[in-house]
């Protein structure tokens, strides 16, 4: 009954983060295929995505890494003891936040003139990509404080059950986005007759602003739940103290991860003479696998935190297993469809989202190869991110940084070794070999430490649930031999595979199919009423 109990939970909420993050992620494919129309993998396209990395880095070291992680279990203690302590500790992170982002920014605005070149290799800023980047990193470095301050909000919101605003937020800013951009670029720029290196300014001015309009609307919904009443600058706050101790472990290992990513960006821009494009190819087809992770991996760790945190808080140590397996399980279930499809179709998919304006052949080429090679680490990005968050749930910070160090240094060696062979895609393939290492790491140290479920309890009904991927494989298979066009055959492969996987799952009642279905027939009976 425990286990009953905790999958339909964990479905529930997934399910909920799961829908919304899919309307954001699609969104967020529609904003990718319309920078992809507008500068295709060029010198504008090159020097926005290495201008744009940094802010997102940092967004992932601290608004949805580290800090998000770190705040939910240590809001869950102050707001459980009375919900005015709830948001005045609300208040006071808040506060302390904005002031040391806030003094980062204009810190680092300064210094990026002279980071930007060396982290390019090009210190005398000859070429039009160096130059362009400053100018671009100038003006999007602010989207980090408004990205820190939205995440404490949205963590506050995760720990009172509330996941739709938190996962529509994202959509907003992407909607903004498209919006913003798509009215400047078929009016002003066909009008004015501009240029991609004169565009890619105001792409970046709409996206600083749709960021501002994540945290605007993060802090109405927190406002109007009574989650959170305004900011307080009380540093004093132990709420501050108890957070920083969380979060150090979690930032070291957040920088570390972020510090893979910048060597990523030098090692691809240190084959751009020999591959053009391939920054530009690797940053597509990363945004592609991020929507399967987005939408079902990340989903399943984020609505799985708060609650693994309540379990561990209650000294409920069984549910807290069967909770954890119930959200392996479903990684399981929900990422290896998607994986099949993006290796066995990675060209159809490039050309049919991205193949028009800028973006030509030869970019869909090599932005293919990448997707190709990045898509098997799929599921073990999603599950390094559930272990996180299951060592974060027992306030336990510290051992997931030295396995994020460890995966660090075997992905650059493993990348280093396959980039003479694979060029860009070796940066991808050895991304995604070293976090299967990290994922069985995780399962070695978890296991000894006897915070997963016994083995019966594991494999019991996983050969029925790969039996349906099997049959699920070869239908995919079979799709791609047929000699049809591009665009039937990735029509017809997703059909057959939706058909096959959806049938079987019924047929031999898998567990997770059948809590969504349940949980759909709940949905749907409310909106009736």
């Amino acid at each position: 009954m425990a286990d009953n109990a905790e999958r339909r939970n964990a479905v529930k909420n997934t399910s909920i983060f799961s829908v919304l993050t899919m309307l954001s992620r699609l969104l967020g494919l529609a904003r990718d295929m319309l920078k992809a129309y507008a500068f295709g993998t060029g010198i504008a396209s090159v020097a926005f995505d290495i201008a744009f990395r940094l802010p997102n880095m940092l967004r992932n070291l601290v608004a949805e890494g580290a800090l998000s992680q770190s705040f939910i279990p240590v809001y869950e203690k102050y707001r459980n003891k009375d919900a005015a302590d709830g948001r005045k500790a609300i208040a006071a992170v808040l506060g302390f936040f904005l002031l040391i982002m806030g003094v980062i920014s204009i810190l680092v605005i300064f210094a990026l003139p002279h980071v930007i070149p060396a982290l390019i290799g090009d210190l005398q800023q000859s070429n039009e990509t160096t130059r362009l980047t400053i100018n671009l990193s100038q003006i999007l470095f602010p989207y980090i404080l408004f990205m820190s301050l939205a995440s404490i909000y949205m963590a506050a919101q995760y720990s009172h059950g509330i996941f739709w605003s938190a996962s529509l937020g994202p959509a907003l800013l992407n909607l903004i986005i498209l919006l913003g951009f798509g009215v400047y670029f078929f009016v002003i720029h066909v009008y004015f007759h501009s240029i991609p290196e004169k565009d890619i300014y105001a792409f970046a001015i709409v996206t600083l602003l749709a960021g501002f309009a994540q945290l605007v609307f993060q802090r109405h919904i927190s406002r109007k739940n009574k989650i959170s009443a305004g900011i307080s600058f009380q540093f004093r706050h132990p709420v501050i103290r108890d957070l920083f101790l969380m979060m150090l472990p979690g930032v070291f290992s957040a920088a570390v991860q972020e510090i893979g990513q910048l060597i990523d960006i030098y090692l691809a821009t240190r084959i751009e003479s020999q591959l053009p494009g391939s920054v530009s190819a690797l940053t597509y087809s990363h945004r592609l696998i991020q929507l399967p992770i987005g939408v079902f991996g990340v989903a399943v760790a984020t609505a799985s935190l708060p609650q693994l945190s309540r379990l561990f808080v209650e000294e409920k140590f069984t549910e807290y297993k069967s909770a954890l397996l119930v959200s392996v399980r479903l990684n399981l279930y929900l990422l290896i469809p998607p994986i099949l499809g993006l290796m066995l179709f990675s060209e159809n998919i490039v050309s049919l989202l991205f193949e028009r304006g800028e973006f030509n052949a030869n970019s869909t080429v090599i932005t293919a190869k990448a997707l190709t090679f990045y898509a098997p680490g799929i599921l073990a990005y999603a599950l390094q991110k559930l272990f996180l968050s299951a060592m974060y749930a027992r306030r336990k910070s510290g051992l997931p940084a030295v396995i994020t160090v460890i995966v660090l240094i075997l992905n650059v060696i493993i990348s280093i070794l396959l980039i003479p062979y694979l060029m860009h895609a070796g940066l991808a393939l050895g991304s995604a070999l070293a976090a299967y290492i990290g994922v069985l790491i995780y399962v070695v140290i978890m296991g000894k430490k006897k915070l997963l479920p016994g083995t019966k309890e594991t494999f019991a009904g996983l050969p029925a649930l790969l039996f349906v991927q099997l049959l699920t494989a070869g239908s995919l298979l079979l799709v791609k031999s047929l000699p049809i066009s591009s665009g039937l055959q990735l029509g017809t492969a997703i059909f057959l595979a939706g058909v096959v996987y959806i049938g079987f799952s019924k047929l031999l009642h898998i567990p997770e199919f059948t809590t969504f279905v349940e949980i759909f027939q709940k949905l749907l009976a409310r909106v009736r009423r």
